[in-house]
């Protein structure tokens, strides 16, 4: 981000649109006394930078970066076209979201323009550029947020239908082939022509259609956000990126392959904080270099209304701390100062509205001066992990769509989270918890790294050539651990009509005999020194697939005897095939086993730590973060010191609630 050595960033969104001028002087000054480094803004405030069309004042923003500059505070720019002024919405109403029920959203929200409009990518593409003029040599401006949290929109409007339309054409050609590829044929849906293609409105739509239609606004976002993007390259050598949020399925990594810097908004309450480990974990991977943490909360969270109650003491530290020490260099706030009138009035911030410091702002201050202290050891090493979890966006459309398991007592349907919960829960967590270091990557990373790949719910393996590499990877001594539906669909979601898996039977020699939904216990089985295994909700059952862990003992006679969970060497590696989801204890020794055949690192804690093993050329140690509020404990190798308090420790160390430990080898 910086030119300046070893620098780690932590600031707050600033928006003094909201405030006379003269209030700026003392928003700096109180900047200065919490610690805060950086600022971002900008984003919101179209209005002001363009108040008529074609009338641009940017002198304002002008006099508030060099203000900041001369404080030794510097500044990421957002552009602003999440918020058109009204001038443009009025003159083009179009432009305006359509809804699936037709109805027109009106100016004043928002995210609230079609990413597809011509008109709108008109004058976003123009304002980023003139921003890019006025601001991209300037040295205070260290980088730059194209929008605001873009996400998968739901415009249904007639540009967005025809775009459709022509997506699928180039994809599939002939409307043939569409229909051929989507089993048309079944309920009389087959195309005579592309035009005649709905948006998924409403109703009990084929899958493969609303698959693709989340696909194909996922990445007109993307073609919005490169197209800024491009546009000021030519200007400016700050690093450019898009702050992202975990509510969307739009693909992370295409997104971020065409940006300088990944960044990510978090806001996780302090019953599921380890939860923001999962996704620092996903973006770290992106980019070869430390991500952005945009925004989070001080110490709640609450637009228009509060939805969190106040974060225990000590909760602010942590949370700062969670990014830094797992590969950002920024962390920043959502927001320095409380809005006084207008949206979001009830967020918690840094300062209140009426310039009164919040209760957190000594904790504020606690991580200034624990960033500056570690600066050097943080910016010198960087995250080591053995183990990759896979989670991608194709997947995650394609489990929400094709409605594999429904809620109990639902008819049918998933619920748009599912997919996410069980990679978390099942397939990450278990792995955060036994004290290892985890990669949440796509279908196309190399893998050369890893010692441990796990794999549940990839319904499709179609990407990125992630079966030559996966094979590669295993035959050369990598273990796999391949959870329940995994490689069962093509890359649209349909089945395989020769075979029910696309490669793993090839791989392996097994035979997926059975795919069977068991919620209510019918299933019995054993692991195979005899004693119980306790599965749920899905079963997988093989045959040929090498030494069976656990077999089934009872429940239907076909299935007696068939493995649900195995193991096969395969060259120098071997791949686990886990069949169903276990209960937590049987999920805990099936993790023990795979941690142990392929040697990946681990620590042995107790509580809730994050564990972050940190290495650079010259220097190496261990990041330990207490994240239940809670007593917690953690065992190290060798003897380190905290670059914190300078206290060393060695063996078993005791973990206070909250507490953070940044540890260098001695």
């Amino acid at each position: 981000m910086s030119k300046e050595k070893n620098v780690l960033y932590l600031g707050a969104a600033y928006y003094p649109e909201d405030w006379d001028e003269s209030e700026q002087a003392f928003d700096i000054a109180k900047m200065k006394e919490a610690g805060i480094n950086i600022v971002r803004m900008g984003e919101f405030a179209w209005h002001n930078m363009e108040p008529r069309e074609g009338e641009f004042h940017f002198e304002w923003l002008h006099r508030v970066v060099d203000r900041l500059g001369k404080a030794g505070i510097k500044t990421i720019l957002g552009t602003p076209s999440a918020t058109p002024p009204v001038w443009l919405t009025q003159k083009y109403p179009d432009m305006l979201l359509l809804d699936r029920q037709g109805r027109r959203q009106t100016h004043g929200g928002r995210r609230h323009c079609c990413s597809n409009n011509g008109q709108y990518r008109k004058y976003s593409e123009r304002i980023a550029v003139k921003m890019a003029r006025e601001f991209g040599r300037d040295p205070n401006v260290v980088g730059w947020q194209i929008d605001n949290e873009i996400n998968g929109s739901e415009c249904c409007c007639p540009v967005c239908v025809k775009k459709f339309r022509e997506y699928l054409k180039e994809k599939y050609g002939k409307i043939e082939n569409l229909n051929r590829q989507w089993n048309l044929n079944l309920f009389s849906q087959a195309y005579s022509d592309f035009s005649q293609i709905p948006a998924p409105v409403i109703g009990w739509q084929n899958p493969h259609l609303l698959m693709e239609w989340d696909t194909f606004q996922g990445e007109s976002q993307i073609s919005f956000v490169h197209m800024q993007a491009d546009a000021m390259r030519p200007f400016t050598d700050a690093p450019i990126g898009t702050d992202l949020m975990p509510i969307n399925r739009v693909d992370y990594e295409k997104m971020n392959e065409d940006l300088d810097v990944v960044e990510f908004n978090h806001y996780n309450e302090k019953e599921n904080l380890n939860e923001a480990d999962f996704w620092f974990d996903y973006i770290r991977p992106l980019k070869d270099r430390p991500f952005w943490n945009t925004e989070t909360a001080t110490c709640w969270n609450g637009s228009t209304a509060i939805t969190q109650t106040i974060k225990p003491e000590g909760f602010c530290v942590v949370n700062s701390w969670l990014p830094i020490a797992l590969g950002a260099e920024a962390n920043l706030y959502w927001l320095w100062r409380t809005h006084w009138a207008g949206h979001e009035l009830n967020h918690g911030s840094v300062l209140e509205s009426s310039g009164r410091t919040m209760h957190i702002f000594g904790e504020v201050q606690e991580v200034a001066a624990g960033f500056r202290k570690a600066a050097d050891f943080i910016q010198e090493t960087k995250v080591q992990a053995d183990i990759a979890v896979q989670f991608t966006s194709r997947n995650w459309n394609l489990i929400s769509e094709q409605q594999l398991v429904a809620k109990p007592g639902e008819h049918r349907g998933l619920w748009n989270g599912y997919y996410m919960e069980k990679v978390m829960n099942v397939f990450y967590q278990p792995f955060q918890n036994a004290g290892t270091r985890v990669d949440v990557i796509g279908a196309g990373n190399d893998l050369s790294k890893y010692k441990l790949l796990v794999s549940g719910l990839m319904l499709t393996t179609e990407e990125k050539g992630m079966r030559e590499r996966v094979t590669r990877w295993v035959r050369n001594g990598g273990v796999w651990l391949v959870g329940p539906m995994t490689d069962l669909r093509n890359s649209i979601g349909a089945h395989y009509t020769d075979r029910e898996m696309g490669f793993l039977e090839e791989l392996t020699g097994a035979t997926l005999r059975y795919c069977i939904p068991d919620r209510d216990g019918t299933i019995k089985s054993r692991w195979s020194d005899g004693t119980e295994f306790h599965g749920n909700e899905w079963y997988q059952l093989y045959e040929n697939a090498g030494e069976s862990l656990v077999t089934v003992t009872g429940g239907h006679s076909a299935l007696v005897g068939k493995s649900v969970v195995s193991v096969r060497k395969v060259g120098k590696g071997a791949v686990i095939l886990m069949g169903t989801f276990p209960c937590e204890s049987d999920l805990k020794r099936i993790i023990e086993y795979a941690l142990h055949l392929s040697g990946a690192f681990r620590l042995h804690t107790a509580g809730q730590v994050t564990v972050v093993p940190r290495r650079g050329k010259k220097r190496e140690g261990l990041i330990l973060l207490e994240t239940a509020h809670a007593p917690a404990s953690c065992e190290i190798p060798g003897k380190m010191t905290d670059i914190l308090t300078g206290k060393e420790y060695s063996g078993k160390i005791e973990l206070s609630p909250y507490q953070v430990l940044v540890l260098e080898k001695v």
